[in-house]
C-alpha cells in the first residue's frame, strides 16, 4: 500500500507558506466573470439597436419605397418599437451598474476600475447607439413627409407639415385617392365623424408613445450630462488648487522683495559710512 506522503513534503518544502495548490477561484475572480457576463448582454443589446438601424435604414433608402408600403413600414416601426424597447433595458441596467459602483468601498482596487472602465465603455457605446436611432427616426418622418407632399403636389392639392404629420400619425396609405370622387353628403357625414374619432385615437396614441420615447430620451441625457458634470467638477478643483498655489507663490515672492530691500538698505548705509570715513580722513590729512 503507498503511503501518502504529501503533507510531509509540504511541510519540508522551502516554499510551504508562498505555494498554494488549491484551484478554487477567488471571489473576485467570480465577481469578474459575474460582470463580464452582465456587460456581455449589454453588448448584445447594443449590436442589435445598431442592427436594428442599419436593417431599417436600408429598407427607407431604397428607390422603390413609398409610404404606402404597409409592409415595409410595418417592419420598420416593428424594428422601432423593439429598440425603444432594448434603450429602456439598457438604461435600466447602466443606472443599476453605476448605483453598484457608487456604493462600492474599494475604489482603489483593481476590480473596481476595471468595473469602472467597462461602465464608462458600455455608457458611450450606448449613447452612441441611441443616437444613431434618434438621427433614423428624424430622417424616416422627414422623408415620409415629404412623399406624402410631393404626392400631394402632383394632385394639385397642398398640404402643410402639420397635415402630413396627422395623416403619419393616423397610418394612412393613400391620403389623397378620396379627393378624386364625388361623394354623397350622408356618406361625407359618416367618413367625417369616423376619421374624426379615428384621427382623436391615433393622435392620442401617438402622444402617449412620444412621452414614452420623451423619458428615455430625458433620462439618457441626464446620464450623458453627467460626465460633463463630473468634468466641470474636475477643473474647478483644479482651478482652486492652482490659486492657492498662486497666492503662495505671491507670498513668498512678497518675503523675497522685502529682503532684497532691506539688504540694499544695509548696503547703501555702509557705503555712505565708508564715503564719510574717507571724506573725514582727507580733510585731517
Amino acid at each position: 500500500m503507498v503511503k501518502d506522503r504529501l503533507n510531509e513534503m509540504k511541510s519540508k518544502s522551502k516554499y510551504n507558506s508562498d505555494v498554494s495548490l488549491e484551484l478554487v477561484p477567488s471571489k473576485s475572480q467570480e465577481e469578474i466573470f459575474c460582470n463580464l457576463e452582465k456587460f456581455s448582454e449589454l453588448i448584445g443589446w447594443i449590436r442589435t439597436i445598431r442592427g436594428n438601424t442599419d436593417e431599417m435604414r436600408r429598407a427607407v433608402s431604397m428607390a422603390s419605397f413609398h409610404y404606402n408600403d404597409k409592409e415595409i413600414r410595418t417592419r420598420v416601426e416593428k424594428k422601432m418599437d423593439h429598440n425603444i424597447e432594448l434603450c429602456k433595458n439598457i438604461h435600466a441596467a447602466i443606472k443599476q451598474l453605476h448605483t453598484e459602483l457608487e456604493e462600492d468601498d474599494r475604489r482603489g482596487s483593481v476590480l473596481f476600475r476595471i468595473k469602472h472602465t467597462q461602465f464608462l465603455v458600455i455608457k458611450d457605446d450606448y449613447l452612441s447607439a441611441y443616437r444613431e436611432h434618434e438621427e433614423f427616426v428624424t430622417y424616416y418622418e422627414d422623408k415620409i413627409k415629404n412623399l406624402m407632399k410631393k404626392e400631394a403636389k402632383a394632385m394639385s392639392y397642398n398640404i402643410t407639415d402639420d397635415e402630413a404629420s396627422e395623416m403619419l400619425a393616423s397610418n394612412h396609405t393613400s391620403p389623397f385617392v378620396g379627393n378624386i370622387l364625388e361623394e354623397t353628403e350622408r356618406e361625407r357625414q359618416k367618413l367625417r365623424d369616423i376619421m374624426s374619432r379615428h384621427s382623436q385615437l391615433a393622435q392620442l396614441e401617438k402622444s402617449l408613445i412620444e412621452i414614452r420615447d420623451l423619458f428615455v430620451r430625458i433620462s439618457t441625457l441626464v446620464m450623458e450630462q453627467g460626465s460633463l458634470v463630473q468634468v466641470i467638477e474636475y477643473h474647478a478643483q483644479q482651478a482652486l488648487m492652482n490659486t492657492d498655489h498662486g497666492a503662495h507663490q505671491l507670498e513668498k515672492a512678497r518675503e523675497y522683495k522685502l529682503k532684497a530691500m532691506k539688504k540694499k538698505t544695509c548696503i547703501l548705509i555702509w557705503v555712505v559710512v565708508v564715503l564719510s570715513v574717507l571724506v573725514l580722513l582727507m580733510i585731517i590729512f
